[in-house]
């Protein structure tokens, strides 16, 4: 009797080896055969059963990357540094490039911060940069009611980025636009900053702060005298600035980010103060192989009082690795609101009603960026009681150093 059972142990641990043993042989095979998809569906079946070692997850991570599937990439081999304790050049290199393809850039330069000096000899690491990018966009705002004097709206934009270190960066952003609106005319000028504080992996704070100055000519009859005819013209100087803070946080394929922003507005007639509560939601699809990204949004504008809802949807789409499309929609019925960390403030003197926006991006070089973008806007104007519609086209470049 204790003969059979020590016979039966012993087959019993052999068989235990022998499983385990053929996980690693098996992904083994696969990984220098390059059978990446089969090396997944064993290597993910040895972990669900707790046969997985080192080695698997090392072969597992690496079919993920060469797929071209870098948040399960990055995801294993941040479990081989957490859950073996190993760290080396192959695992520490794969994560920084599994960060920087799935759009983690900032992560990227964070752990690099921790590597040998070979290491980010290699990789070509920068923790600063005094210019890190530079870009330039304009474009036409056409209107459907040029027949009564609402012109179209001329823009132009500069952008400089800075790199300040491995946790900081910081972006600039200078703009004009001008239009002929019925009775008055304004030109506008704008300076934008904000900070990318990245605090810790997937951690980022991010504080903004915009400066829009208004110069407004407006014509009214000289009523003094005889000169009731003569039309006179009036300047006016206003000015908004805008706080905001954001702190976003991503969790692999997920993102959220609360938000607040304060606007004041001055100018001769009023002063006008908002309060902006917002939370964006965004999440990277992995059935479409993580070449999609959606988001929404969602912002509850306090103005004198008065709560309005403004809502948006966003999707990203990386057609291949030098193109991709951008769509985005924002509904709002009201103005004086902001969007994208407060990049963009819309202080219209019309409503704002709703706006579809599409971008297209091409990657000449993999530093310079070529982009347009339609951008097709119902407005309407309470005080004249008609609707109408904006077409806008913009076109830019972005060169990264």
């Amino acid at each position: 009797m204790k003969k059979a059972f020590l016979l039966f142990m012993f087959g019993l641990t052999s068989l235990v080896f022998a499983q385990t043993s053929d996980y690693n042989t098996e992904t083994l095979n696969l990984f220098n055969e390059g059978k990446w998809k089969r090396l997944i569906t064993i290597g993910e079946e040895a972990i669900v059963k707790n046969k997985s070692s080192y080695e698997i997850e090392y072969r597992l991570a690496v079919a993920y990357y060469n797929l071209k599937k870098y948040f399960d990439s990055s995801k294993h081999f941040e479990n081989i540094t957490t859950n073996y304790n190993i760290t080396n050049d192959y695992t520490q290199e794969y994560l920084y490039y599994s960060y920087l393809f799935s759009g983690r850039s900032q992560d990227a330069l964070l752990i690099s911060k921790k590597f040998p000096f070979h290491l980010q000899q290699k990789i070509n690491t920068k923790s600063f940069e005094f210019i890190d990018y530079i870009s330039a966009e304009g474009g036409i705002k056409l209107s459907s009611r040029r027949d009564i004097d609402i012109k179209d709206m001329t823009y132009f934009n500069l952008g400089i980025g800075q790199k300040l270190g491995y946790k900081l960066m910081i972006n600039h952003a200078f703009s004009t636009l001008s239009q002929d609106y019925i009775d008055f005319d304004y030109n506008q000028k704008e300076y934008y900053i904000n900070a990318n504080l990245h605090l810790s992996k997937g951690l980022t704070l991010i504080p903004a702060y915009h400066y829009i100055n208004i110069s407004e000519n407006s014509v009214s009859n000289n009523t003094r005298g005889n000169n009731s005819n003569n039309e006179v013209t009036i300047t006016e100087e206003g000015k908004i600035n805008i706080f905001h803070i954001a702190l976003k946080k991503q969790w692999n394929r997920f993102t959220f980010m609360p938000n607040i922003t304060y606007s004041k507005q001055n100018d001769v007639a009023d002063d006008i103060s908002t309060t902006q509560y917002g939370l964006d939601l965004g999440y990277t699809l992995n059935a479409f192989n993580d070449k999609l990204w959606l988001g929404l949004g969602a912002n509850v504008l306090n103005e004198e009082n008065q709560n309005n809802t403004i809502l948006n949807a966003k999707a990203h789409y990386q057609i291949n690795p030098k193109a991709f499309l951008y769509l985005k929609y924002v509904d709002a019925n009201t103005s004086n609101f902001s969007d994208d960390n407060a990049m963009f403030y819309t202080n219209a003197v019309s409503l704002f009603n709703n706006k579809i926006s599409t971008t297209f991006g091409y990657y000449i070089t993999s530093k310079f960026l070529w982009y347009a973008n339609y951008q097709f806007e119902n407005a309407e104007d309470i005080e004249n009681g008609f609707s109408f519609t904006y077409n806008t086209f913009i076109t830019g470049i972005k060169y990264d150093f």
